[in-house]
């Protein structure tokens, strides 16, 4: 037996797992719109949001228009969230200073009627903008501002999208956002995490067998895994995950359906939501075809993401779930304390991309992912999906 006695816990790698103002990964996150909250969050009374370490409100003013400013007030720091929206703007509730989106100082009722001093009052805030449900913002630097990306699986000429926001798949919530957002790309932990350590979390029985293919792959805009698992009619099912870079995933998430389509897209791009060094959630925008089943397929999409069985301790220990693997790493995972195997190959590339990235910022460059092509942008190419393939001929069966 290894002694535990004065064991030294090394420092997390604040290089890849810190995330607010000024340290190397936040800048990173901060070159990228970011989802903030849901577009129905902005009802007549301001949203308090938190992302990157950065506490906001987020609202809508009479007027339609969007806005998303530094929580505290610039006159005496009081709160936004209990402010009062008008037409104009958002006005603090202590002293009535009006703020349009924009930050600008409309008013200052307190103030002597000839005054001028609003002329020289901005309140901090970020440029947002409306998609599929959800109000993205670009936190990083104002002339570095990026085209906003549209990715493929949600351009349709016909449906409509919906969105969500909450824990991620599993409920993991209370810890750092890499160590959720890079097991995504930790393929193997499926076969034993959800199908083999407990009771059973996935309904097919394919995922209990180990894949008969699996390759990891750098490409343009981040990287991806293939996957393949045998089927009991000596097909594959054969799975493409992509991350798109910073925290964006295109996931097939669904059973496979051995006589329905022999391949498919997904309908889904999820978006990691770092709050703080130790807190994150989940949003997802979904496509929703048109046809009669469309509000069923919406909340099974929504539930099926978001549901989590109310259990006790014991439970979860004898079935733990993505929550209890994810935060039972502490609320920032140690990296000098892993032994990575070669079936974390995943999770080894993820951290290099990620720390070529965070060098790309350092040095100037934009990272991966960041596109400057307008037309591109307006329907970015992904390829993740699903195939059944005839091994023998490679070909879809």
């Amino acid at each position: 037996m290894r002694s535990a006695y004065g064991l030294q816990i090394p420092q997390e790698d604040v290089e890849l797992t810190h995330v607010g103002p000024g340290t190397p990964c936040g800048e990173l996150m901060r070159r990228f719109w970011r989802p903030i909250c849901l577009l129905e969050d902005l009802t007549d009374l301001p949203k308090r949001v938190r992302i990157l370490g950065e506490d906001l409100v987020a609202y809508r003013d009479g007027e339609g228009r969007p806005g998303l400013l530094f929580f505290r007030c610039s006159h005496r720091g009081v709160s936004l969230e209990f402010g009062r929206i008008e037409p104009e703007g958002i006005r603090c509730c202590y002293h009535g200073w009006l703020y349009d989106v924009e930050g600008n100082c409309l008013d200052m009722p307190l103030e002597p009627a000839d005054s001028t001093q609003k002329d020289r009052v901005k309140q901090p805030g970020y440029p947002v903008h409306e998609f599929g449900g959800l109000l993205f913002a670009y936190m990083g630097p104002p002339e570095q501002i990026p085209e906003f990306p549209m990715y493929d699986v949600l351009v349709h000429e016909d449906g409509k999208l919906g969105a969500w926001i909450g824990p991620r798949v599993g409920g993991a919530s209370d810890c750092n956002w890499l160590q959720s957002q890079e097991n995504i790309m930790d393929i193997l932990h499926v076969y034993w995490l959800h199908m083999r350590h407990g009771k059973p979390q996935f309904p097919s029985d394919v995922y209990a067998e180990m894949p008969t293919q699996l390759d990891y792959e750098e490409i343009e805009l981040g990287m991806r895994a293939v996957m393949a698992y045998p089927l009991p009619d000596g097909r594959e099912f054969e799975m493409t995950w992509e991350m798109l870079m910073p925290l964006a995933f295109v996931l097939w998430t669904d059973e496979p359906d051995l006589n329905g389509p022999q391949s498919a897209r997904p309908r889904c791009v999820y978006y990691c939501i770092p709050i703080d060094d130790t807190h994150q959630w989940q949003a997802c925008i979904y496509w929703m075809p048109e046809g009669e089943d469309e509000i069923a397929d919406a909340e099974r999409i929504k539930l099926s993401a978001l549901a989590r069985e109310d259990v006790d301790y014991e439970y979860t220990q004898r079935n733990p779930d993505d929550k209890e693997a994810q935060e039972g790493q502490g609320p920032i995972a140690i990296h000098a304390l892993e032994n990575l195997g070669t079936s974390d190959q995943g999770v080894v590339i993820f951290r290099k991309i990620l720390k070529e990235q965070i060098q790309a910022v350092r040095e100037g460059r934009d990272p991966i992912g960041i596109i400057r092509d307008p037309e591109l942008a307006r329907c970015v190419p992904t390829t993740a999906g699903m195939a059944i393939r005839d091994p023998r001929t490679n070909q879809v069966a």
